[in-house]
């Protein structure tokens, strides 16, 4: 997006998909939502699409409920921006009217655009790096606490108990070792599954932007096709007319030819008296 943006392209809009079988809007959905607001920033939001697929594998009515719950709760303070809500129902024309309600927006910079290529910042410094960023600080903030809690705690018991206290002790630390590292080890997956996520976001909006490039070309073609279609159709039934006139000119003279033989007859007719 970056790049496409530097050469001077704009985005006419940005779909977000949403799974209407989820049973809830669960933390992570949540956390990629917020994500993708800020890739896109307040002011695009108008352009956005906020499209809700899998209907076929939900009941109607326990579809129509969630989409309720949906815009009136978590999708709300976008929708409130000028985002819109859509259906996609597997099938090729719900595809076409997700894209033809964003293919006549005025094209918009997205905030991530605006901070990568104008702002020239790192991408762990932009509004959407720094969401990942600030749940890894919290997961590192609740760690901490839970070390300094457990370290406390063995300094307390170390005091108090005797050598056999010491060493059920030393048993807890190693445990808070092992969970220590297990925490780092889910504080990595985490992050890797954090740049994934953002990796396929970014190739999922390529993707649709391409879509909707070809949706356009499509459509210019299919006008073109249709203006020449016109011009035929225009330039036959000249050459229609002009045949007519034409034949219609040959009357007329061949008429004229007609009325002069018979005048010159009868004036070459008569008698002379003696």
């Amino acid at each position: 997006m970056g790049t496409r943006y530097k050469n001077g392209s704009k985005l006419a809009g940005v779909i977000y998909i949403h799974r209407i079988s989820d049973k809830r809007f669960s933390g992570i959905a949540g956390r990629n939502f917020k994500m993708f607001r800020e890739l896109c920033g307040e002011t695009s939001l108008k352009n956005v699409a906020l499209v809700t697929n899998m209907w076929d594998e939900v009941a109607p009515d326990v579809g129509e409920a969630r989409e309720r719950e949906l815009t009136s709760n978590f999708l709300k303070p976008a929708l409130d921006k000028g985002a819109q809500i859509a259906r996609h129902h597997n099938t090729e024309q719900s595809a076409h009217d997700v894209i033809r309600r964003i293919m006549n927006n005025h094209p918009v910079v997205l905030q991530i655009q605006r901070e990568l290529v104008d702002e020239h910042k790192d991408v762990t410094k932009t509004a959407a790096g720094e969401v990942i960023n600030e749940e890894l600080a919290e997961a590192k903030r609740r760690h901490e606490a839970e070390v300094k809690a457990a370290q406390e705690k063995a300094a307390r018991e170390l005091r108090e108990r005797e050598e056999e206290a010491r060493r059920r002790i030393q048993e807890e630390a190693r445990k808070r070792e092992e969970e220590m590292r297990r925490a780092r080890e889910e504080q990595e997956r985490i992050a890797l599954q954090r740049r994934q996520e953002f990796e396929r976001a970014q190739l999922e909006a390529r993707r649709l932007e391409e879509q909707a490039r070809i949706a356009r070309q499509r459509a210019e073609e299919e006008h073109r096709r249709q203006v020449a279609l016109a011009n035929e159709r225009i330039a036959a039934a000249a050459r229609e007319a002009e045949a007519q006139r034409l034949a219609m000119e040959r009357q007329i003279a061949q008429m004229q030819n007609q009325v002069h033989h018979h005048q010159s007859h009868h004036d070459s007719g008569g008698c002379v008296i003696m």
